[in-house]
């Protein structure tokens, strides 16, 4: 018999957030404040992609900017040569990502240690060159653009921001769906059980590298998928912008400040400081450096008196079944 969803406080205030988010473009009509969301759509659904190999996994990825470039370059270049519609070239841009996330696993996840970070560092810096060079493909340094052929739901291509707000926020809305399934999948417990103690659960017979692998490469496939709408939203991308080690960190910065390893840290994570960046480049901006140095400030506080991150000030709002992943294999 199916479990009955339950009117708990926290699944009330997810229903009324969603109502909220679902009616601001019929209230709002300034488009800075549509941008705006859309941006933190984007970055959580990215979060929340990123923190299934670094918060549940505690393998910590600074390469996610490849994936979505991955997904945004290989939508758009398909598009102005071929007239590829972007929900079809998505998947060329998935399985991209997917195919450097298996390189790069393959690598480094019977390793020990750091050795995981630091070669997704390198590996972006590589990619990057490589896009930033290979000018006759993704346009170089100078950047890659699409034409504007009229507003077309298949082209991804409209007057204003409204239908990409609404895009966004579905996308977001599947991603936290999937990762909810996956979190309390058998992939899940195992990769919980490795995060606690990788000895303990090899010993138990679940396959370390296999389990990190694949949640690797879950997580770049999202990433990517994502990347092929924000490339869209965009409409003009480069390497600095899409493909740079400071995007990457942007990722993981906001899934680190919400909250990692948990499901609605990384989006609580997006908006707050998506939100705080642009608030204070509007009030500092003629300041040079300052409206930087506050917000750099404020995520070291966080860091420092909230270690656990922004969703430690909602206790509850991350609980979930208490099983472990030795208990679970126990089961079978």
């Amino acid at each position: 018999m199916k479990e009955r969803i339950r009117l708990t406080p926290k699944n009330i205030t997810i229903a009324v957030l969603t109502v909220i988010l679902l009616l601001i473009p019929l209230f709002v009509k300034n488009n800075y404040v549509i941008t705006t969301l859309v941006y933190c759509f984007v970055f959580a659904s990215l979060g929340v992609a990123w923190n299934m190999i670094g918060g549940y996994g505690a393998q910590i990825s600074w390469c996610h900017a490849v994936f979505v470039a991955m997904g945004a370059y290989s939508s758009m270049i398909l598009f102005k040569k071929f007239n590829v519609t972007p929900f079809l070239s998505m998947f060329v841009g998935m399985a991209l990502a997917f195919l450097l996330a298996t390189l790069i696993g393959l690598g480094t996840f019977r390793l020990r240690g750091p050795f995981f970070s630091l070669s997704t560092i390198a590996f972006a810096e590589i990619v990057r060159i490589i896009i930033q060079y290979w000018g006759s493909l993704t346009g170089g340094a100078s950047g890659y653009s699409v034409p504007f052929k009229g507003a077309n739901f298949f082209n991804l291509m409209f007057y204003d921001d409204i239908p990409f707000y609404y895009i966004m926020l579905a996308l977001l809305a599947i991603v936290i769906a999937f990762t909810a399934w996956f979190e309390h999948s058998k992939n899940g417990y195992y990769l919980g059980a490795i995060k606690g103690d990788e000895d303990a659960a090899i010993s138990l017979g679940i396959d370390s590298f296999k389990v990190k692998l694949h949640t690797f490469q879950i997580s770049a496939v999202i990433a990517a998928a994502v990347g092929t709408f924000y490339g869209f939203f965009l409409t003009f991308i480069d390497p600095p912008s899409i493909c740079s080690l400071d995007f990457s960190v942007k990722i993981g910065i906001g899934a680190i400040i919400g909250g990692i390893g948990t499901l609605w840290g990384p989006v609580l994570g997006a908006f707050v400081v998506n939100i705080l960046t642009q608030l204070l480049n509007s009030w500092f901006s003629n300041i040079g450096g300052l409206s930087q140095c506050i917000y750099g400030l404020a995520l070291v506080l966080v860091v420092i008196f909230r270690p656990k991150g922004l969703i430690s000030f909602f206790p509850g709002a991350n609980k979930s079944k208490e099983k472990s992943a030795v208990g679970k294999e126990g089961k079978q």
